[in-house]
């Protein structure tokens, strides 16, 4: 592998931006590690709808950077016809993993596939649900909380948000890695398929939130409060946390996160 060239794209992170003009904005959640991903297409609809841009975001590891930033390099400039039939192989020439990092590759595929399906069954993220950190930020300044506001889907990394009051607000799938979330209220709040990875929530109050398939590796705990919250089979923590479980209710029945994708990726094969 060329290693100099993976630092570098990761280093530059090239291709990794929110899209606020994107024509499709889909979702895609790697079932086997748990990482997830965002594909931002623009298509030119007015000729032969060609893709004029195409960006990501994810939570992902490095090799998971690189393999997205290979896909949308390829897209640019073919259109949706092209970019639905993307391979492997396509991504391999672009960068070539190494043996026990193919699975990256498969999955950048597997997204970019979803996106296209998601574009011609009209499945992406709806526009109104395109909340930015612009919106967050604003409506912070605004009311100085963000009780019961529909946060669906936002992508905060790194942001301050330290005593915020979050209760009862809808961050369903919502990546919210690298934050500092100390003393912030997530009372009842709807995380469920949420990114908390390495975010400080010294003292936060997850009491009675919906915490089924959210990731919190890496995650500070310290004094958090989980009673009655959430959990199911994809609820993550760090093995020196997993005591937080007692204090929390486990899902009824088999509720465990199904991702759609593999189903909208069918859809194009049937597609005439």
């Amino acid at each position: 592998m060329d290693f100099e060239r993976f630092k570098k794209i990761n280093d530059e992170r090239l291709n990794c931006k929110e899209m606020d003009d994107a024509t499709v904005v889909s979702s895609y959640r790697n079932t086997g590690c748990g990482d997830g991903y965002r594909i931002y297409l623009k298509i030119d609809e007015a000729k032969d709808k060609k893709i004029v841009d195409a960006s990501y975001t994810t939570t992902g590891c490095g090799f998971g950077l690189v393999s997205l930033a290979m896909a949308t390099e390829w897209v640019k400039g073919r259109t949706v016809q092209e970019a639905e039939k993307i391979t492997v192989k396509d991504i391999e020439d672009e960068f070539s993993f190494p043996p026990y990092r193919k699975n990256y590759p498969a999955s950048a595929v597997e997204c970019l596939r979803k996106a296209v399906a998601d574009y011609y069954n009209g499945t992406g993220i709806k526009p109104e649900d395109r909340i930015s950190r612009k919106f967050v930020l604003e409506k912070l300044a605004k009311d100085k909380q963000l009780r019961n506001t529909n946060l669906r889907q936002i992508i905060l990394d790194g942001d301050n948000l330290e005593g915020v009051d979050f209760s009862g607000a809808d961050l369903s799938h919502a990546f919210l890695c690298n934050c500092n979330f100390k003393n912030a209220n997530f009372n009842g709040a709807r995380l469920r398929g949420a990114f908390l990875n390495n975010s400080d929530l010294e003292g936060a109050d997850l009491r009675e939130a919906d915490l089924r398939w959210t990731k919190l590796t890496g995650a500070y705990l310290k004094d958090a409060k989980f009673e009655n919250a959430v959990y199911d089979i994809g609820t993550r923590l760090d093995p020196r946390q997993t005591h937080l479980f007692e204090v929390m209710k486990k899902g009824q029945g088999q509720d465990i996160y199904v991702d759609k994708s593999n189903k909208q990726s069918l859809a194009l094969k049937n597609k005439e």
